[in-house]
């Protein structure tokens, strides 16, 4: 018999820290590394930039942004994909079976795979400044990369709860007639 206290356990566990360091990320660090960018967003928050506004957000961060970044950040960055793809991957075996769920749990491990090569990316763009504009556009379809996977493992965890909703409900009817 299948014990469900582990993607139990590890979906609470999982889903708290990604919130927490969700929250720590974007309510402070990032606001901290933004603050004199004019409007140049992180590296890791900019969808298709220009390579010339991933120039310009290296100069205008400055040594304490840099430092926010590369101290701070990117050391929570690196944490962060564990955390979620241990929540995503446990909801995922508590909402599917069969081929649904290896597809999902195969779409959140390469979401954690785009994530750290895109913090990789990141790290050397900030250590060494961008070494060219392909490098800089690999980095960004990286970001890309990441952010379709996320988009499309929340939309699928969404459809999997209205579906186990929607069978919860009509047993009840059934079972109520």
């Amino acid at each position: 018999m299948k014990s469900k206290f582990f993607p139990k356990y590890t979906a609470v566990i999982g889903g708290v820290f990604t919130t927490i360091i969700c929250a720590v990320m974007n309510f402070f660090l990032i606001p901290a590394i933004e603050a004199n960018t004019q409007g140049i967003r992180c590296f890791d928050m900019n969808f298709l930039p220009p390579y010339e506004d991933g120039l310009k957000f290296l100069e205008l961060i400055g040594e304490n942004g840099r430092m926010i970044y590369l101290e701070r950040q990117l050391p929570l960055d690196f944490v962060y994909p564990l955390f979620y793809s241990l929540f995503f991957i446990s909801l995922v075996y508590l909402l599917s079976k069969g081929k649904i769920r290896k597809i999902l749990t195969a779409v959140s491990v390469l979401l954690a795979v785009s994530d750290y090569s895109e913090n990789i990316f990141t790290l050397i763009m900030l250590k060494k400044g961008i070494p060219s504009e392909g490098f800089f556009k690999a980095a960004c379809a990286l970001t890309c990369v990441k952010t379709i996977l996320m988009y499309l493992i929340f939309a699928s965890l969404i459809i999997l709860l209205i579906v186990l909703i929607a069978r919860k409900v009509s047993k009840r009817k059934t079972a109520g007639e």
